[in-house]
């Protein structure tokens, strides 16, 4: 990957291959303060058939431009300063150890069920802190792992220290071939040093032929002569070779896995987590994170290299391929996930086609259905990208809420991209309002709202090693400073844009999901961007208030493929405000109807827009309208007046019945909380929901979105927690009328009463009995929330009677 010096570069130093295989070299091992020799340097290089020669050559180079420097034989990155006495002294007390570490490891071998041991860690690499401890890889039979590890609790208390004895790594003999595949797990696995067992030790190697490719020069270790096994040896393994040998594993197993159980649980790194491991074949039982911060701090030390050098340094990743990423797990969004309604990313795969029209090998990280990061962290170790550039989907109204969980897993991806060599560029609502925390996690450039036309220049100036950093649409960092180039012009022709890469996203298993959940598939469609209305609570970090419309045409042309080629049976139409262009619907029906289409979908609007045109509406539910959510917010007009909403009481009325004449379900979003509100603003609203009886509601709480009136206006009174945790978290995060668990049981309340009313409404005829179930289901349905509807009632009662929250703002 092209590496590129600016902002900040020194000077021009063109480097060959040979001399960019040796900085990466003495880089990885300035992480850990060790200089090389002549001889060791080629050893470690990760470039293949290079001589001494060559290396020497190259050595003197980069000593003559100032990167390398040189003493007692020894080389090293020159700005690291001079560490040879401190090298030394950890040489020489490694020498020292050296063989009391043999004896150690060789008398592991007189354990049932070892078949080999090596030593691994610092001591391997011929170097020791005077804090440091002996690490070894212990391999076992099959099925006896965890009987191993008891017995090492035991024997490590007949040695004079515990650090003598540290099973870094305990893996089952069948399970050598490792599936973390990176530098530092080849860089480890090169510098075993055998004890025993080398049989299965020459196994692990041959199983582990990948490591190769990152060190092809390095020797493999000669092994040494075998230990005699001892009668007590063979006599242990003939008592627990049989079932009552597997019993003892197993709950050995168990027993770990219990009282690690709150250790994993607590553990808030998804890199501490991956390197915790406990399963049947393998025990690794540390939470430190040092594969992954080695393998940050070289990456750094390599940014330091192409600063001074003016010049890219490879980092082995895959030319010209770009990772498109997405950062939103419905999975760690415990309401969305129990909802069932997961959307592909549209705004990633909208830049993953982009990407690959610039022609660039785009691919898709979804993160909508993994399970965690680590999904993420597979697919870095799989691909290696040259490129990673994490997209958030600006169409997701989830994604402009930040919620803490999801910020957290976009800062652990940047720093997993970078920590593999990895250009990332990110662009999503949070990172363009705060772009700092994901610079400085790693991230080389953020791209500030729309992203495509600032996308495509970055990257092609990446690939093609021109300046970058002036243009327009970026934050980055130089030096410690956070810079903003001028702000991008709007997209104005959409159509232009090249069509979302819905090839690259799996979407069977959203296919499972929609299809086991609610009987049909539905997918997510944009015809638009923006919004020109000025609700001062709704912020536009990406699309600003301008509306840009995508033509009938080409939008049919996309839900025909959706429905032909993927089997979409229900679209969701993410626009903020859907057919706000005079004539747009009514082309829109036209084309629907001329190719014979047979569409369901759902759209946001506006009361005043319902009304704006009898034949608009019309045309809608022509063409397939089957669910209109309305922006709603309040059943007070002093509220929507004070929101700037621009709607009246009387417009929400009009629009819910014009909808219900029409056979279009209503919906309506509902917010609590904003400044000002009372007790009867709440009434109000409540109200409202019973009088026009829509077919669902959204409720929330007054959320401050940074770059909004609302958010200026209170922010001053906002504590420490400024996101919420997920979306169901529900915390007012400044001082309203009400506390903030008033606000979580009017949340419960207001849902369970619609719920309850629904229900009546069902079994005294007045609305249709669900297909599933009937009337029964529902009497069932009645029964289960009226006991959960009282209990929220209670707990609004309770709230009620206590003082107003200090610094309350009490009017708008």
């Amino acid at each position: 990957m092209l590496k590129l010096t600016e902002p900040g570069a020194a000077l021009r130093l063109p480097l060959d291959v040979v001399q960019q295989a040796v900085l990466r070299t003495l880089a990885y091992r300035q992480v850990f303060g060790c200089p090389l020799t002549l001889e060791e340097v080629r050893q470690f290089l990760d470039t293949p058939w290079v001589s001494i020669s060559e290396v020497a050559g190259a050595l003197q180079r980069l000593q003559t431009a100032g990167l390398v420097a040189y003493r007692d034989e020894c080389f090293w990155i020159a700005e690291m300063g001079d560490p040879i006495e401190r090298w030394s002294a950890n040489r020489a007390r490694a020498d020292e150890a050296m063989p009391q570490a043999v004896a150690v490891g060789r008398g592991l071998m007189r354990l049932p069920f070892v078949d080999g041991v090596a030593i691994s860690g610092s001591l391997s690499k011929r170097s020791l802190a005077e804090d440091g401890d002996f690490d070894f890889l212990i391999i076992t039979r099959p099925g006896r792992l965890w009987l191993v590890y008891a017995l090492l609790r035991f024997h490590r208390r007949k040695l004079a220290s515990p650090a003598m004895l540290c099973s870094n790594y305990t893996i089952a003999s069948h399970r050598l071939a490792l599936e973390r595949r990176d530098a530092f797990t080849a860089m480890e696995l090169s510098t075993l040093i055998p004890v025993a067992g080398g049989p299965v030790l020459r196994r692990m190697q041959e199983a582990n032929l990948w490591a190769k490719t990152y060190l092809p020069n390095r020797p493999i270790q000669a092994s040494p002569e075998e230990p005699v096994r001892t009668a007590r040896r063979r006599l242990g393994e003939m008592a627990l070779s049989g079932p009552v040998g597997g019993l003892l594993d197993w709950c050995a197993w168990r027993l770990v896995c219990r009282r690690h159980r709150r250790t994993i649980a607590q553990l808030q790194s998804l890199t501490a987590r991956n390197s915790f491991e406990v399963s049947r074949d393998v025990a690794k039982v540390h939470s430190m994170e040092w594969k992954y911060r080695i393998l940050d701090r070289y990456q750094t030390n390599l940014d330091r290299l192409e600063q001074q050098a003016g010049s890219p340094i490879s980092r082995g990743t895959a030319d010209g391929t770009v990772l498109v990423a997405s950062a939103y797990y419905y999975r760690l969004d415990p309401k969305q996930w129990q909802a069932g309604k997961p959307y592909p990313p549209l705004g990633s795969l909208y830049a993953a086609g982009l990407v690959r029209s610039l022609g660039f090998t785009a691919g898709v990280f979804d993160a909508g259905l993994a399970d965690s990061e680590l999904d993420f962290l597979r697919r870095l170790e799989r691909e290696r990208p040259a490129f990673v550039l994490l997209q958030e989907d600006g169409f997701n109204y989830l994604t402009k809420m930040c919620l803490d969980r999801m910020r957290d897993a976009a800062l652990q991806m940047v720093r997993l991209a970078r920590a593999f060599g990895a250009r990332v560029a990110v662009c999503s609502s949070d990172a363009t309002d705060f772009p700092e925390p994901y610079l400085r996690a790693g991230a080389a450039a953020v791209i500030r709202g729309e992203s495509e036309a600032t996308l495509a220049d970055v990257l092609t100036a990446w690939r093609d090693g021109r300046p970058w950093a002036d243009i327009p649409g970026l934050a980055y960092l130089d030096g410690d400073c956070v810079l903003r180039s001028q702000a991008r012009a709007p997209i104005t022709d959409l159509d232009r844009l090249p069509p979302p890469a819905w090839d690259l996203v799996d979407l069977a298993p959203y296919r499972e999901i929609w299809r086991r959940r609610h009987g049909r598939f539905s997918l997510n469609v944009a015809t638009t961007r923006g919004c020109p209305y000025a609700c001062n609570w709704c912020a536009k970090p990406l699309y600003g208030k301008r509306y840009t419309v995508r033509s009938p045409e080409q939008v049919v042309d996309e839900m025909q493929l959706l429905v032909q080629r993927h089997g979409a049976e229900h679209f969701w139409i993410t626009d903020d405000l859907f057919g706000l262009k005079p004539g747009w619907v009514q082309r829109f029906a036209t084309l629907v109807q001329e190719r014979g289409l047979d569409l369901h979908y759902t759209i946001q609007t506006r009361a005043d827009l319902l009304l704006r045109d009898a034949g608009e509406l019309h045309a809608m539910v022509r063409s397939g309208l089957e669910t209109a959510w309305i922006g709603a917010e309040s059943g007070s007009q002093r509220v929507l007046d004070a929101m700037d909403k621009g709607i009246t009481r009387a417009q929400i009325d009009g629009a819910v019945q014009a909808l219900k004449r029409h056979g279009v379900r209503s919906a309506l979003f509902l917010q609590f909380g904003y400044l000002g509100e009372t007790g009867e603003d709440i009434r109000l609203t409540q109200q409202m929901v019973a009088q026009l009886m829509p077919d669902e509601i959204g409720i929330s709480v007054s959320y401050p979105l940074p770059g909004t009136k609302f958010h200026d206006r209170v922010k001053a009174q906002m504590g420490s927690k400024t996101h919420w945790l997920h979306s169901n978290d529900l915390d007012l995060m400044f001082p309203g009328t009400f506390s903030p668990a008033f606000y979580r049981h009017l949340h419960a309340y207001t849902s369970r009463r619609f719920h309850v009313a629904r229900c009546w409404s069902v079994l005294r005829g007045r609305l249709p009995p669900p297909a599933r179930g009937g009337r029964l289901r529902t009497l069932a349905s009645l029964l289960r929330v009226t006991p959960s509807l009282l209990s929220a009632r209670i707990g609004m009662w309770r709230e009620q009677r206590l003082p107003a929250p200090a610094g309350a703002v009490v009017s708008p």
